[in-house]
């Protein structure tokens, strides 16, 4: 019963989330115009260097450092939010327009939800993946040590 519960729960989170980004795609292609499509290209790109410098300094602290996860999570936390707020600042700062803190906070949050997600995500994959190779590893030293 409780399995069947948290199902029907992630069944309906991601059909709700499912929804909203085709209400997001309508919207986006009803009101279509230079400007949004400027504004399409220049957040895929912050998306692309917050997604790069995120994984590589996920690696770099967890795995090449072999600092505790937590902190790593939290410096790809701080990353996320720091440069998804780059653009905002620089529009209010040099071109001297106004930011609405409701803009600003819902960038944020979808951000570095998403971002967070994708993150743990890998982490999980990347989790999954070292526990097969360690064990193919002692299954191979332990046919090694019978011969």
């Amino acid at each position: 019963m409780k399995k069947n519960l948290k199902d029907f729960l992630f069944n309906l989170l991601v059909s709700s989330l499912i929804g909203l980004f085709v209400g997001m795609v309508e919207i986006i292609i009803r009101n279509m115009n230079n400007e949004v499509i400027v504004t399409l290209i220049s957040d895929s790109l912050i998306g692309g260097v917050i997604g790069t410098i995120s994984m590589i300094t996920f690696i770099y602290i967890f795995q090449m450092k072999e600092i505790d996860v937590r902190i790593a999570f939290i410096a790809v936390f701080m990353i996320i939010g720091i440069i998804s707020s780059v653009p905002s600042i620089y529009f209010y700062l040099v071109e001297n327009i106004n930011i609405s803190i409701l803009n600003l906070m819902s960038i944020l949050i979808s951000a570095e939800f998403l971002g967070m997600s994708l993150c743990y995500y890998s982490y999980k994959k990347s989790s999954e993946l070292n526990s097969k190779l360690i064990s193919k590893k002692k299954q191979f030293s332990e046919k090694s040590s019978d011969s």
